[in-house]
C-alpha cells in the first residue's frame, strides 16, 4: 500500500533555505505551528516561508523588516515618515496608512497573539526561535481575520537547562550592540511540577544615519535645527519567560515583554523627477531639492524632534491534555491571554527645509485585551481545530499639525480614538478518507470563520479650516457593526512520496470602520465598508535528487471586494480620506528552488510575480478604475542566495553566506499624480555574513565570531514618500552597514 506523505499545500523553500537547514543527508524539514500544532513545514496546509534561529541570524534579522524582501511576494517596509511603523503587503494586499484606526491587512503575531496595529510594529524581539510568513486570507485557525497574510513571531521557551548566551557587536555609525540570555535550571516542586525560567534582555545604540545642520543657503526664513542625527538606533529590549510544567498534562506559561525606543524621526529630504526643472516646486524650497534616488548625507530640517515608542505585554499560556474524548479522539485545551499597552509618540518636519512649512505630531496611547480558547484533537483520520477568540482595544490620539506655521496659521489640534472589541468563533477539520479509497492519498480541509466587530470612534477638530481656509469645526462620535463569515476548503493529492499537488478557495475579511484622521465631518461621519477577498489557489511542491533539490510553486487568483483605500489629501489638513475601491482582481504566482548539490553548499532561489487591475473604483458617481495606480504591488521580486560551510578542524565551523534581494518597480499611492513624484524604482540589494562558529573555550562552553554587511554596494533607494504638491518628502532605505560581532555561549 501507498505510504502516505501527507501534503496539503504550498510551502515555501525561500530565500537562504528560509525553510530547510543543511544537512549532509539532504533538505531538513523545519516544525512550524501555523495550524496551532507542532507539524513539519512541508505538510502544514498553508503557504508558509518559515525561518528559524540560525537563519535568522545569518540573514541579521532584528526587526522584521529586515525580512522587508526575503520572501516572493512580500514585502515589509517602514511607513513614511517613521522608523517603527511597518508597512506589509502580501500578494498586493497592503495596509498603506499606519493610522491607529486602520486595521491592518497583515496580522502580526508575538507567540500566537495579535498585535492590534502597525504602529510600532517594527521592535526587537528579545528571543526568536522561528519567523513564519503566512500568506493569503487567514481566519479558520486564527481568532482575528487578515485578507493579506500573517506574520508569526514566535519565541523559545525555558529549557530547564542552565545555559546561557552573551553577545556584543560594533559597527559603523558607532554601531554597538548587547545581547544576553539566562536560561535557569529547572526548580522541583515535588507533586506540584517543575518551574523553568529565562530572563533575556538587549540594548542596541546607534548613531543617526543622516546628518541634521543649520540651512546651507542662507534662507532668511531659515530656523535653527532642534536635533542634530536622523534614523539613529536606541533600542532596549527585556523579556521574562517563566514555565510551570504542573504535570504531564498541564503547562502553564507566563510571558512579560517590554520594548523601549527613543529615536530621531527620519530624514526625509525633498525630491521631484528632475532636479533641474523647478516648475512645479514652489521656489522658497527649490534650494533643497534633489533628484529622486539622489540621496543626501545631510539636510536641514528645523522642526524634527523625536520618535518614542514603549510597548509592555504580558501573556498568560495554558495548555491541558484532556485525553480522550471518545469519537472526538485525544483532545488538548488551550487559553490564550494577554495585554498589551502602546505609548507612541512623534513629533516631525515633513517639509524637507529649515523654513517651518508643515509638522505633525503624534501622541498615541493605546491598550490592547484578547482571550482565545482553542480545542485541538486529532482521531485516526482527522485532525481539527476550534476556537472562541474575544478581542479589545482602546487608544486616544492627540494629533496637532501645522501648515505653514512660519506665515502664522493656526495649529490644527486633532483629537481622535476608539472603544472597539470583537469576537470570533473558528474551527477547521483535515480529514483524510479511508485507507482503501483514494490510496490515502487524498486529504480535504474544511474551515469557517465567523466574526462580529463594533468599531466606535470619536473625533474632536476644534479648529479646522476647510479647502479654502475657513473656519470648519466638527466633532463627533460614531459606532457601527460589521459581521462576516469566511470559509476555507482545501483539497491536496500525494502524487507519489516527493511530489504534492493542492487547490484551495479562501475567503478573507477585514471589518470596516470610521476614519479618525478625518478632514471634515462628512468624511468621518459616513463608515468605509469592510473589505473582502476570495482566494483561489493551486500549487505544486516537490523534492528530488534524494532530498537534494526542492521546486515548489504556487499560482494564485484573488478577487477582491470594497479594497479599503487610504487616500493622502495634501490640503490644509494634510490627511487622508478613505474609500473602498470596488472591485480588484490580484494574480500571480511564486517559484522557490533550493539546492543542495554538496553537503556543504547550499543554493537557494525565488522569484514572485504579481499582476493587479481595478475592475470597478467608483469615486463620486463615476467608474475610475483606468486612473487609479495599485500601491505596493511590484510586478516582480527575486532573491538569490549561497551558504557555504566547512569545518574548520580546531578552529570550528567556517559559514560564508551572500544574500541578493530584488524588487521591481511599484507606487505607493492610488493617486496618479502623486505617484509621478513618488515612484520606487527597482532597486537590489546585496548582503553577507561570514561566521566562524563552535569555537571551544571549555567544557560545553564556545565562542562564534560574526562579520556582516547590509547594503554591500552602498544602494541609495528610495523606499516611499509624502506628496504634498509643491513638494514631494522621500525617505530612503539604509545606506551600507557593517559590522563585527562576538557571542559566548555555556
Amino acid at each position: 500500500m501507498h505510504a502516505r506523505k501527507p501534503i496539503t499545500l504550498f510551502v515555501a523553500a525561500c530565500l537562504g533555505a528560509g525553510s530547510v537547514n543543511l544537512m549532509a543527508q539532504g533538505l531538513e524539514e523545519v516544525v512550524v505551528t501555523a495550524q496551532k500544532r507542532e507539524q513539519t513545514l512541508q505538510d502544514a496546509p498553508i503557504s508558509i516561508a518559515a525561518f528559524n534561529a540560525d537563519q535568522l541570524e545569518q540573514k541579521g534579522v532584528n526587526t522584521i523588516d529586515d525580512l522587508g524582501t526575503s520572501v516572493p511576494n512580500v514585502k515589509i517596509t517602514r511607513s513614511p515618515s517613521n522608523t517603527s511603523a511597518a508597512t506589509i503587503a502580501i500578494r498586493g494586499s497592503a495596509t498603506i496608512n499606519p493610522a491607529i484606526t486602520w486595521e491592518p491587512t497583515v496580522g502580526i503575531y508575538l507567540d500566537g497573539v495579535f498585535i492590534g496595529k502597525n504602529v510600532g510594529g517594527i521592535f526587537d524581539i528579545a528571543e526568536l526561535e522561528r519567523v513564519e510568513m503566512l500568506r493569503g486570507p487567514q481566519g479558520t485557525l486564527y481568532g482575528k481575520n487578515t485578507v493579506g497574510g500573517a506574520v508569526n513571531l514566535i519565541t523559545s521557551k525555558p529549557s530547564g537547562e542552565f545555559s546561557g548566551k552573551l553577545r556584543a557587536g560594533v559597527g559603523n555609525y558607532s554601531l554597538s550592540t548587547i545581547y544576553g540570555s539566562l536560561d535557569l535550571p529547572a526548580f522541583d516542586l515535588g507533586g506540584a511540577g517543575q518551574v523553568m525560567a529565562k530572563v533575556t534582555g538587549s540594548y542596541r545604540e546607534r548613531d543617526g544615519l543622516y546628518d541634521n545642520v543649520n540651512d546651507p543657503f542662507g534662507n532668511p526664513l531659515a530656523n535653527p535645527v532642534l536635533i542634530n542625527e536622523f534614523n539613529n538606533i536606541d533600542n532596549t529590549v527585556g523579556r521574562y519567560d517563566i514555565l510551570w510544567e504542573a504535570s504531564d498534562r498541564f503547562d502553564l506559561r507566563y510571558t512579560w515583554d517590554y520594548s523601549d525606543l527613543d529615536l530621531a524621526p527620519s530624514k526625509n529630504q525633498l525630491t521631484y523627477l528632475d532636479p533641474n526643472d523647478v516648475a512645479g516646486v514652489n521656489a522658497l524650497l527649490a534650494p533643497y531639492v534633489t533628484g529622486e534616488n539622489e540621496n543626501r548625507d545631510s539636510v536641514s530640517l528645523d522642526q524634527a524632534k523625536f520618535e518614542r515608542s514603549k510597548s509592555i505585554s504580558q501573556s498568560l499560556f495554558a495548555d491541558y491534555d484532556a485525553g480522550s474524548w471518545g469519537a472526538l479522539g485525544d483532545v488538548t485545551l488551550r487559553y490564550i491571554g494577554n495585554d498589551r499597552s502602546l505609548d507612541w509618540d512623534d513629533d516631525i518636519d515633513i517639509d524637507g527645509s529649515p523654513v517651518n512649512l508643515f509638522t505633525s505630531a503624534r501622541f498615541i496611547d493605546y491598550e490592547q485585551t484578547s482571550h482565545e480558547v482553542q480545542m485541538i484533537g486529532s482521531t485516526e483520520r482527522t485532525n481539527y481545530v476550534f476556537g472562541v477568540y474575544y478581542f479589545e482595544e482602546q487608544a486616544d490620539v492627540y494629533n496637532p499639525i501645522s501648515f505653514f506655521g512660519a506665515f502664522g496659521a493656526p495649529v490644527s489640534q486633532n483629537r481622535y480614538g476608539f472603544d472597539n472589541d470583537s469576537v470570533a468563533v473558528f474551527g477547521q477539520v483535515e480529514w483524510r478518507p479511508a485507507a482503501d479509497i483514494f490510496q490515502d492519498r487524498l486529504t480535504l480541509t474544511l474551515g469557517a470563520r465567523w466574526t462580529e466587530e463594533t468599531k466606535d470612534t470619536y473625533i474632536d477638530h476644534p479648529n479646522d479650516v476647510d479647502a479654502q481656509g475657513n473656519p470648519a469645526p466638527f466633532s463627533g462620535r460614531a459606532k457601527k457593526t460589521f459581521n462576516n463569515v469566511s470559509p476555507t476548503f482545501v483539497a491536496a493529492w500525494d502524487a507519489s512520496d516527493n511530489v504534492n499537488i493542492y487547490g484551495k478557495i479562501a475567503n478573507g475579511w477585514k471589518a470596516g470602520g470610521f476614519n479618525g484622521e478625518a478632514p471634515f465631518e462628512a468624511a468621518f461621519t459616513t463608515p468605509y465598508d469592510a473589505e473582502e477577498i476570495l482566494s483561489y489557489e493551486v500549487g505544486i511542491k516537490s523534492r528530488w535528487k534524494d532530498n537534494r533539490l526542492q521546486v515548489n510553486g504556487a499560482y494564485f487568483y484573488n478577487d477582491s471586494t470594497d479594497m479599503q483605500m487610504s487616500i493622502f489629501v495634501a490640503g490644509s489638513s494634510a490627511a487622508s480620506i478613505v474609500q473602498n475601491a470596488g472591485e480588484a482582481t490580484i494574480q500571480g504566482f511564486e517559484v522557490e528552488l533550493v539546492a543542495l548539490p554538496i553537503p556543504q553548499l547550499e543554493l537557494a532561489a525565488s522569484y514572485g510575480y504579481l499582476d493587479t487591475t481595478y475592475n470597478e473604483f467608483i469615486e463620486n458617481g463615476v467608474d475610475v478604475k483606468d486612473q487609479k495606480d495599485f500601491p505596493y504591488a511590484p510586478r516582480n521580486s527575486a532573491s538569490l542566495s549561497a551558504e557555504y560551510s566547512i569545518a574548520a578542524g580546531n578552529w570550528g565551523d567556517l559559514t560564508a553566506r551572500l544574500d541578493y534581494e530584488f524588487v521591481d518597480r511599484h507606487v505607493p499611492y492610488i493617486e496618479p499624480s502623486q505617484n509621478a513624484t513618488s515612484e520606487v524604482r527597482p532597486y537590489g540589494l546585496v548582503n553577507g555574513r561570514l561566521t566562524l562558529a563552535n569555537v571551544p573555550v571549555g567544557d560545553g562552553q564556545s565562542l562564534k565570531f560574526a562579520l556582516w554587511g547590509k547594503n554591500l554596494a552602498d544602494k541609495e533607494y528610495r523606499i516611499n514618500t509624502i506628496p504634498f504638491g509643491i513638494w514631494t518628502a522621500s525617505y530612503y532605505g539604509d545606506p551600507r552597514t557593517y559590522g563585527v560581532e562576538a557571542t559566548y555561549e555555556f
